[in-house]
């Protein structure tokens, strides 16, 4: 029998923080051994992370492959250093362990805002609303295991281990969906917009129906058309200002002032019925207890059973030739390695590496874009129609603020900051897939990479002839990666699919929102970055497969809504152990008190968390609360109310920024929360080069946030702004496709190849 790269790992996980027990349980899952050395995280559901794990001593640190050393409020202590020239050392911190921030304290509600993601959650007369618990330090936790994965890509190819640093700030901050680009690009400030989600267009959020809630994603215009129509609200074209449909999906008063009322008369499961057969994205706003007999997620034989009888969620991505399972395993063999000299990784560890690049919007373009500042060379095999269209309207200009100084240009195509982020370090070339000579043109660029990696439904690739098995019968060794919503089976496999909708789906909607309250959606739609950077690190195991053990021609599957599950995994595990299911709003049990709180100026705020009795001691003496200083945890927690109005009169009268500072030099966790301006010119960044500026021929120089795991001696690197539509076409089809000149100017003719969008 071959043995998958993983599975000859040895893996030890020290710490207590849920970003490094999710790296380790990825590891544990997918064939490693893995042994926690001590607790881990002491949250409700922690078993989630540790159902596939051994427990033990110290004693195998010195023999193992990958140690995982994590915190989740302090600094890393004792910082580990690697104990043989192999070994790989991956440290996941709240800050980096240097610059201006180093000795903070923080919890995820202090990630969140001084990553900037705080102030995009909840209403805009309100405070702002925390998001999941623990979900940011969920998805360091990924990028840490991106980082590993790499560095030993880059040990497989060298012999040579690392040590691999990332930061909860770095990981959420690299995140933003666009609301840095907006300021980058035009100082435009993205806050947060209602119960819905915060970017352009509407209706995108969380509406209530005759007998439940639902998340709708309207975000294209014939999108927006259909719905009008069959909720009978078409007038609303003929309203007045209403020039295009454009007009209307920007007008959230208008729109909802009528969508709401109709919405609320309908029955939720005739609503998602009607909207998924006329290609709307929708999808029901599950809670916990839903999830766990959701129809679809039964078909897949999606749970699996622990030893408690408690239901697990399955894998967040599958690969052909791994068995995934929960139970803890044992190491096979020893890992293989080549003697390439280090500096053939110079662009980092994927160096050499061929991806085509066949996906839109986020979540797979984020994927490519990691594989790219790993050192692929990622070519995007674009189809016209997918960036803009060659006139874009100025209502969409005006409210997106995608374009340098909301200009549009001559060439929007080339100037959308949105676009351009997810293509920084690609190719590009350009085809049209639905004609048959564009299909044949891409099939002889098949055999010429590594990795096909596409997120469009399930129907689309075997509609283009070009399905799993076609794609392989021309490249037998080819990684076909898919990221399907809802994955290639099941009920909803045909669904339509967006990540706002599956934000719901998932239960993320349902954990969310303002204390007792109804269910909020998050300021970013989390399951697209998510299932984007697991698709990357799915990428990167079977790339490993081919590189030790010479498993080649696998199928990595990617379904959406099974990676965003196991985002709140171990909320789904308390909810079956007797958790309650309530809102917290920014509150968190265990800590008292905790929140968001006003300061001066408009709109300022300041997250604090109390975590134990020094922040609290701490917090007295900024305070002055002599009187209150010999409070306990739990009579804290019972005067919390009361402790929110002292809080919130004392900081109401300072700087946020400045009481920042004082409370963490106190020992208190606190963070201003950022608007996207104070992201860009954070000094703890700025001190680890985190933004990048790239010189774009059309739309300019700005800074680009940079993958957020630092490798010690084969770093991601930025390497290119975004190719313009189409620039590569003569080296992805002259060259690699080796079409004869004359072929290639009759493609150029029949507008088969473009660098234009069509008209």
């Amino acid at each position: 029998m071959t043995h998958t790269a993983l599975e000859s790992l040895l893996v030890m996980e020290i710490g207590d923080s849920v970003a490094g027990a999710y790296a380790g349980k990825l590891f544990a899952d997918y064939g490693s051994e893995v042994h926690v050395v001590g607790e881990g995280p002491p949250i409700p559901g922690s078993s989630f992370f540790h159902t596939s794990k051994h427990r033990s001593g110290p004693g195998l640190l010195g023999e193992a492959d990958i140690i995982i050393q994590s915190s989740t409020t302090n600094p890393i202590g004792s910082v580990y250093e690697p104990s043989h020239p192999q070994q790989i050392v991956l440290r996941i911190s709240p800050f980096a362990l240097s610059g201006p921030y180093a000795t903070w304290r923080s919890t995820d509600l202090v990630d969140a805002a001084i990553a900037g993601h705080l102030r995009l959650s909840g209403s805009p007369t309100r405070e702002p609303l925390s998001g999941v618990p623990d979900l940011v330090h969920m998805a360091s936790g990924v990028t840490g295991f991106i980082g590993a994965l790499a560095a030993l890509m880059a040990r497989a190819r060298t012999g040579h281990g690392q040590i691999v640093e990332t930061s909860h700030q770095e990981a959420v901050a690299a995140l933003h969906q666009f609301s840095l680009l907006r300021y980058t690009h035009n100082g435009a400030i993205l806050n947060r917009m209602g119960n819905r989600y915060s970017g352009p267009g509407t209706p995108i959020g969380a509406y209530e129906c005759a007998d439940g809630w639902i998340g709708l994603a309207i975000s294209q215009s014939d999108q927006m058309e259909r719905l009008l129509e069959v909720a009978g609200l078409a007038h609303l074209l003929n309203h007045e200002g209403i020039d295009t449909i454009y007009d209307v999906m920007t007008n959230q008063e208008l729109l909802d002032g009528e969508l709401i009322p109709y919405l609320r008369t309908q029955p939720r499961a005739d609503l998602v019925g009607l909207f998924q057969a006329l290609r709307l994205p929708v999808a029901p706003i599950a809670t916990m207890e839903d999830l766990l007999t959701d129809p679809h997620l039964e078909d897949r034989d999606f749970w699996e059973l622990d030893a408690d009888g408690v239901r697990v969620p399955g894998p967040p991505f599958q690969i052909s030739d791994h068995s995934w399972s929960i139970r803890p395993k044992q190491k096979h063999g020893s890992f293989s390695s080549a003697e390439e000299p280090l500096d053939r990784l110079k662009d980092g560890p994927l160096s050499g590496i061929r991806v085509l690049d066949m996906t839109r919007v986020w979540a797979g373009p984020l994927a490519a874009r990691i594989l790219a500042d790993l050192g692929a060379e990622v070519l995007m095999t674009e189809v016209p129609w997918t960036r803009t269209p060659r006139e874009v309207p100025r209502a969409l200009v005006d409210s997106t603020h995608f374009f340098p100084e909301d200009e549009a240009g001559d060439c929007p195509w080339n100037r959308n900051g949105f676009h351009n982020k997810y293509a920084n370090n690609k190719l590009s070339a350009v085809i049209e897939l639905d004609k048959e000579a564009g299909r044949e043109l891409f099939a002889a660029l098949v055999p010429k990479v590594d990795v096909v990696i596409e997120n469009y439904a399930p129907r689309v690739m075997p509609n283009f002839g070009l399905s799993g098995e076609a794609l392989r019968a021309l490249n037998p060794d080819l990684t076909y990666v898919t990221m399907p919503g809802y994955g290639r089976s099941g009920p909803n496999k045909d669904w339509v699919a967006y990540g706002p909708t599956i934000d719901g789906h998932a239960g993320h909607t349902w954990l969310t929102g303002y204390r007792n309250e109804i269910p909020w959606k998050c300021g970013i739609a989390w399951p697209d970055p998510t299932a984007g950077m697991h698709a990357a690190a799915a990428t990167i195991v079977a790339l490993l497969d081919r590189q030790c053990c010479g498993i080649t021609g696998q199928t990595v599957e990617v379904a959406q809504v099974e990676t965003a599950i196991n985002m709140i995994g171990q909320h789904v595990v308390a909810s079956q152990l007797g958790a309650p299911s309530s809102r917290w709003g920014n509150r968190r049990p265990g800590r008292a008190p905790q929140g968001v709180y006003p300061c001066k100026g408009e709109d300022r705020w300041i997250a604090i968390s109390v975590v134990d009795d020094a922040s609290w001691m701490g917090l007295c003496g900024v305070a002055g609360w002599n009187d209150l200083r010999k409070l306990d945890a739990d009579q804290r927690w019972e005067r919390h109310d009361e402790l929110d109005d002292r809080l919130s009169s004392f900081t109401a009268s300072q700087e946020d920024h400045s009481l920042m500072m004082v409370l963490q030099n106190a020992g208190v966790p606190a963070g201003a929360v950022f608007d996207a301006a104070d992201v860009v010119n954070d000094p703890q960044l700025e001190s680890l080069a985190f933004f990048v500026p790239l010189t774009h021929p059309e739309a300019g120089t700005h800074v680009w946030p940079r993958f957020a795991a630092r490798l010690e001696l084969t770093p991601a690197t930025m390497r290119r702004a975004a190719a313009t539509m189409g620039e590569h076409n003569e080296y992805a089809f002259l060259e690699l496709a080796e079409l004869s000149r004359s072929k290639y100017d009759a493609l150029l003719e029949q507008g088969i190849v473009r660098t234009e969008p069509p008209r």
